[in-house]
This record gives structure tokens, sequence and C-alpha cells, in this order.
């Protein structure tokens, strides 16, 4: 499933539009549900930055960006969603409780492909793990190469009930995803 890579020009297109306001207003000037939350990371290299933010006239319509940039700020990663797809609030329109779920999705943790689940030789099928729903574009001897090769990882909510796990390969300067899960 690569619809990721459609949904980046996307959102790095609404990160810009929501870029144009303060951090805590809307461009009108009005309040509504702007906000970023910014991590140190070190997954392209040392000086990353994982950036959440949220943008919208209030909180119950606000759009959530996931973003990962190198040390220099170039952007090598990019998630959007409305708010309301990735987070179950008690109360929607608090501002709070958005600045808790980007705080938590800022803060996801980099480990390596090794503690992606082992797809077992003879396994025609994903390892239960990823969830019924979950996927890899790639084979499984690549994908087990990849596993085996600890490159960097982070695995970033995409919904209610799925996430993705993407991987930095060094040799290529790319990131890719190394599967996604889901109910």
């Amino acid at each position: 499933m690569r619809f990721p890579l459609i949904a980046i020009p996307a959102a790095l297109t609404l990160l810009a539009l929501g870029a144009c306001g303060p951090a805590t207003e809307d461009a009108s000037g009005r309040g509504g549900c702007t906000r970023v939350v910014e991590r140190s990371a070190s997954f392209t290299g040392p000086g990353d930055v994982i950036e959440a933010r949220s943008f919208g006239s209030d909180c119950a319509s606000a759009v959530v960006v996931w973003t990962l940039r190198t040390a220099a700020g170039k952007p090598v990663w990019s998630y959007a969603a409305p708010y309301e797809w990735l987070a179950s609030p008690v109360d929607p329109t608090s501002a709070s409780e958005l600045e808790g779920f980007l705080e938590k999705w800022a803060g996801v943790a980099v480990d390596d492909t090794s503690a992606s689940p082992a797809w077992p030789a003879g396994g025609e099928t994903a390892p239960e793990a990823w969830g019924p729903s979950g996927a890899s574009v790639f084979l499984r001897e690549t994908y087990e190469s990849i596993r085996a090769a600890k490159m960097p990882r982070v695995c970033l909510p995409t919904s209610k009930d799925s996430w993705q796990c993407l991987f930095y390969d060094a040799q290529a300067e790319a990131v890719d995803v190394h599967f996604s899960g889901g109910a």
C-alpha cells in the first residue's frame, strides 16, 4: 500500500498553509486550533526533528500533520489526516486534549528495524503481529534483510486502529515503509 506517497505533497501543502499563522491562533486572530510540538530525534542522523502540527478554525475539525525533518530542516516524511481519524477525545473541541495528542504523536520512539516482527520462513502470509490488515510492499526475503540490517525505524499511528513503521536506508538516503499494520 503506497497511498502515503500521494499524501506527502498534500501534507506538505497543508503544512505550508498551517505555517502562515501564529502558533496559537488561526489567521483570523480568533484563536482556532493551530498548535506545533517538536521533539528531537535521531533517525537520519543526530539533530533530526519530529514535528506534530495541527491547524483549523476549531479543534473538532483540525487537521494534524506529522513530519520528520533532518537536522538541516529537510522534510523526509510527512503524514496528514483529520484529527478525528487518529484520536477519540472526550471533548473534541478541547485544545488541551489536542495538545496532549500532538505531544504523544511527536514523541514516538525511534528504534531499529530489528524490532519489527519476524516473518518466518515458509510463511506465505504476513506476521500476525501486523494485524488482519497488515501489509508490506516487500517480499519476505527483502523484509527480513531490512529487519536484519537494524536500520533506524519509527512507527506512527495513521488512524485509530492502524500504523506505519518507517525505516531509513542511509546507503540509499531514502525513507520507506517497512510495514503497515492495523485491525
